[in-house]
């Protein structure tokens, strides 16, 4: 029966086809104060999408086939459903019904209403009546003045909260991730999380690595200072940080500052502090009701797609999010959301020159069946959550179900993730031959691109995808970890990513990577990129295989530049003719060692004049080693390197290197299409950590008694562990830091602190004074920051039995105050070795010389931390920290 549809389906079409190639042209208009019982002509415009679409079908049914064009006049179009498009209102490839804006006009669907009737309240804040929103008929999440969007109220207003630790302690990691309690709850520091009134409204937002889960609250118990949720997160809380970030928002107390807005359930009123400037009289107040503006209603399966529709002009904003409170919000990339618009079974359809914009989730999604379809030269922005979404989480059997061959082109795609952290600019599923190109996508908190649903080496589910001529920047903004431009999963023969413009790329932790080949990417060329100023490098591959990485420009990332991470599973890339550019000494990192990579004619250089490091080599000792055959070190550029100016006299071209053009890279078109983008005003971008970093010197006199250390960074406060300056002793002055152990802790490893000197080369003496006490384990720790770390000196002081690695050197006497100096080579002329002096209480100096390091290639001091891994009830104390560097 359903191949019978299909035939004579089939048929239909063919004979409306040839129909449409003859006929007239059909033209409707509608305007805002149309009437959709009018005629439809300019002077008597029908009043909405769906009248026209009515109109269409009357007129076919009437014999009239097309093809149809509906001129959309300018204003505001009030939605109060969402504009659907089934197989009846489509046309076809070549004759494509279409929906345009009269020239210059600009029509606006909106998915919102207005809030008017403002009265001024109490201090600097308004109110207006939503009664709505009292009797339960409607309650919104976001809200927009003046085009622009507004913040719901929430603590603290920049920045982060910090849980005091788990519910329980997170013994067992990977029993905690299948344990629903460990992801319903946390403790809290003092008065962070109160019962508030409003308490079944407010949304905790709580920060992992890669996502961030909004939560509902279920209860909060003040004395022993826990939240527990009604909906799960997806990795337990505390997993990744044990003392994690989060905000709270949605309650009458929080709104304390300008252009925060608050909606009162119980009393139906809006609350809203205006910005400077905002005239409550005058200003445009919309709240969004609709969750979605669009949607393609086709079924592919059944062979009925929606074919040959065109939105072009017309603009879409105002989209609500939506979650039940139940249910878990969280998850990499976002895909458990919906958007402004949707497509399913959706052929040959056509967005262009429309903009999305206010929308509470994606904007963009076209899921099961979607084949064929364009969106070109659009404005997608402000999103709660990302941008455009290809594909699906699963890949239908039948192949007419799945989605691609999808193109989005030309798209400025910006400011999104402002509810859901994890959204991502262009996401491709389980889709394949999709194309992304030309798009300048900015400004979200996650990754700018992603392709890929399956990880490891599971068949593949996406294949021939291009990435081309994107402009992809100012992504991460130190919010989430485990990032990239552009990011990849599982085997992807066929998929290119290459004239891609990649910077600023900052994630939280680790993990802010240009073009990032995570878990199982494999069989993926990467050719012709630049990257440059990233947090964590410029390439990561995570682990892969037979992955192509040639002739790209990787720039001045904080951390070492190019890296790999496991060498337990398959992984092996080529990586050749390449340029690799630092300024910290580091253009590889992770493990490239073994002889699967291949490395061969790059070209590296550092910015500021310091000795390359290779794995602890230079690069003659590098290439002894077999590796990077041909490669060379040599300043490629002429002056400027954002711009690939490159000489004629320069080294790269003795590598084979191919210059390209990367003028073609992002939008095209007119002018001031091109030149938007340029508009946004952002805030700079901090130093890196090696230009914020000092010399270790803290004697903590300067630093309140119960405080932190003022220049280290701290982990592992929980459960009464801690790490504070104390004054119950010193060994000179009258403060001191203490050291709290505790049993049971998440990790053994915690409390600790560390700093993080960036010391490329060079002579370095560190000096502390320790005070162990009865039953603590004390390790001190000097690293890199390679992947594997190297390690540098190592010392373990157990109940005052001092080694130096495995080797007993004596015992240092608890309860009193002890002097230790090291003095270590960095850079060529380090030899894996160190120089000690132990000064006893009373005694002379002990000097211990020629002691192993950890690591016999440890060259760069990155790190040095102070350990407490007793496990046990337990406390040291260390003082006078004072670092020399003599060049």
């Amino acid at each position: 029966m359903a191949l019978m549809y299909r035939l004579l389906m089939g048929l239909i079409g063919s004979l409306l086809l040839a129909s449409m190639a003859v006929a007239a042209p059909v033209t409707l208009y509608v305007a805002p104060a149309g009437n959709d019982g009018a005629a439809g002509t300019l002077a008597k415009p029908l009043g909405s999408v769906a009248g026209a679409q009515r109109a269409v079908r009357a007129a076919r049914a009437q014999g009239e086939v097309g093809p149809f064009k509906v001129v959309v006049r300018g204003g505001t179009y009030r939605l109060q459903e969402p504009i659907v498009f089934g197989p009846e209102d489509g046309g076809a490839k070549d004759a494509p019904v279409v929906y345009i804006a009269m020239k210059g006009e600009k029509p606006v669907f909106t998915g919102g209403s207005a809030i008017k009737g403002w009265k001024r309240g109490e201090g600097g804040v308004w109110t207006a009546e939503v009664p709505e929103a009292k009797s339960g008929e409607w309650y919104f999440h976001q809200l927009f003045v003046n085009g622009e969007r507004r913040v719901r109220a929430r603590t603290p207003n920049e920045g982060y909260l910090n849980i005091a630790g788990p519910l329980q302690p997170l013994k067992d990691r990977k029993a905690a991730r299948s344990d629903p309690d460990a992801k319903k709850g946390f403790r809290f520091k003092d008065e962070d999380v109160q019962r508030w009134a409003e308490l079944g409204d407010v949304n905790v937002i709580a920060y992992h690595a890669w996502t961030a889960s909004r939560h509902w609250i279920q209860e909060v118990d003040t004395e022993t200072k826990t939240v527990m949720f009604r909906n799960p997160s997806g990795y337990p809380i505390g997993y990744w940080e044990p003392t994690a970030r989060y905000y709270v928002e949605n309650f009458r107390a929080a709104l304390d500052s300008p252009g925060e807005w608050y909606l009162s359930r119980a009393e139906g009123r809006l609350y809203y502090w205006p910005m400077k400037g905002e005239d409550m009289a005058k200003a445009e107040v919309v709240a969004p009701r609709l969750q979605r503006l669009v949607e393609f209603r086709g079924d592919a399966g059944l062979g009925m797609p929606v074919v040959g529709v065109v939105l072009s002009g017309l603009s879409f904003q105002h989209a609500e999010w939506k979650h039940d409170p139940e249910k878990v919000a969280d998850g990499q990339a976002a895909t458990h959301l919906t958007a402004a618009v949707v497509g399913k079974g959706m052929r040959d359809c056509v967005l262009e020159n429309c903009e999305i914009a206010h929308a509470g989730e994606y904007a963009v999604i076209l899921g099961e069946g979607c084949k064929n379809n364009r969106i070109v030269h659009c404005e997608i922005h402000d999103l709660g959550g990302g941008g455009v979404r290809f594909g699906e989480t699963s890949l239908p059997n039948e192949v007419e179900r799945q989605a691609s061959n999808n193109t989005v082109d030309n798209c400025f795609i910006h400011d999104g993730g402002h509810v859901f952290a994890a959204g991502i600019g262009v996401w491709i599923g389980r889709s394949s031959y999709n194309k992304v190109t030309h798009n300048e996508i900015c400004d979200f908190y996650y990754s700018g691109c992603s392709v890929g649903w399956s990880w490891g080496y599971a068949p593949t589910t996406a294949h021939d995808n291009l990435f081309e001529y994107n402009h992809i920047h100012d992504i991460g903004k130190f919010a989430l970890s485990d990032m990239g431009g552009i990011y990849s999963l599982g085997i992807s023969p066929g998929t290119v990513e290459r004239y891609n413009r990649i910077h600023d790329v900052y994630s939280y932790s680790y993990g802010g990577w240009g073009l990032y080949t995570d878990e199982g990417s494999s069989d993926i060329v990467l050719e012709k990129n630049i990257v440059y100023n990233t947090k964590s490098g410029g390439l990561h591959q995570h682990y892969g295989q037979r992955n192509q990485i040639r002739n790209n420009v990787f720039c001045r990332a904080w951390d070492g530049n190019i890296l790999s991470s496991r060498t337990d599973l398959p992984n092996d890339l080529v990586f050749e003719r390449n340029v690799v550019v630092v300024d910290n000494g580091r253009p590889l990192d992770g493990n490239l060692t073994p002889d699967r990579f291949t490395l061969r004619n790059n070209l590296y250089w550092d910015l500021k004049g310091n000795e390359l490091d290779f794995y602890g080599e230079d690069l003659a000792g590098w290439q002894a080693q077999g590796k990077d055959a041909g490669s060379l070190i040599g300043n490629p550029f002429r002056k400027d390197i954002d711009d690939l100016d490159f000489g004629p006299d320069s080294p790269l071209h003795k590598i084979g290197f191919e210059p390209f053009d990367m003028s073609k890279c992002g939008l095209y078109g007119e002018r001031e299409w091109v030149e938007a983008p340029k508009k946004i005003v952002r805030p700079p971008v901090p130093p890196p950590p090696a230009v914020q970093s000092t010399l270790v010197n803290d004697d903590f006199e300067q630093t309140k008694v119960g405080d932190l250390p003022a220049a280290a960074r701290v982990s592992g406060e929980e459960q009464g562990a801690s790490l504070r300056v104390t004054d119950e002793t010193a060994a000179v002055g009258k403060h001191s830091l203490k050291f709290t152990d505790k049993p049971g802790l998440s990790q053994v490893w915690q409390p600790h602190m560390f700093y993080q000197p960036q010391l490329k080369k060079g002579t370095v003496r560190f000096a502390f004074s320790v005070r162990p006490e009865a039953g603590s384990i004390l390790w001190h720790e000097w690293r890199d920051t390679g992947s594997p770390y190297k390690v540098g000196p190592t010392l373990k002081i157990t109940n005052g039995e001092l080694r130096a690695g495995e080797q007993a050197l004596l015992s240092l006497p608890l309860g009193q105050w002890t002097r230790i100096e090291i003095t270590c080579v960095l850079g060529k002329a380090a030899n894996g070795k160190y120089d000690m002096t132990v000064t006893l209480p009373g005694a002379a100096p002990q000097e211990f010389k020629q002691l192993a390091c950890g690591n016999d290639k440890f060259r760069l001091l990155d790190w040095v931390g102070f350990i407490a891994v007793a496990d046990a009830e337990a406390v040291f104390y260390i003082d006078e920290l004072k670092m020399e560097h003599a060049k």
